[in-house]
């Protein structure tokens, strides 16, 4: 049976192949986000882990950053515990969570909270679409 070491807030750990980072824990429970490696493309909710240059050049290659809108609670123990995040990057990440729980909330809302400007149809004596001259209603 192996031993698992439990993680304090901050800290990059491994659980079989996947690298989580701890934003919070409770008990024996931790709040964690993935830690993504070698990404070409970014979410809005994703964070670059590597902050000034020293830490850059220690990447190995690509960018890795962490995925702050898939965030779960998981069980505290933890294969190893990789390296400890910079309290800048910390906030980055937490104001990144909360931004991208705000824009969720707002993208469920209820239908026919905003309306749509395409839902309006034609206006009374529109003859179509305006040629030439200075683009106004």
């Amino acid at each position: 049976m192996r031993t698992l070491a439990p993680a304090s807030v901050g800290d990059v750990c491994r659980r079989g192949a996947q690298h989580y980072c701890v934003l919070a824990v409770e008990g024996t429970r931790a709040l964690c986000v993935p830690v993504i490696f070698n990404r070409t493309f970014i979410h809005r909710a994703d964070v670059f882990l590597w902050d000034s240059r020293r830490e850059k050049s220690l990447q190995l290659s690509g960018t890795t950053i962490v995925r702050c809108t898939d965030h779960r609670w998981r069980e505290n123990g933890w294969d190893s515990c990789t390296l400890q995040v910079s309290p800048s990057v910390m906030r980055k990440i937490l104001a990144s969570l909360c931004r991208d729980s705000e824009a969720q909330a707002i993208e469920a809302g209820r239908s026919g909270l905003y309306q749509s400007t395409l839902a309006r149809g034609p206006k009374l004596g529109d003859r179509g679409r305006k040629k030439g001259g200075s683009p106004s209603d």
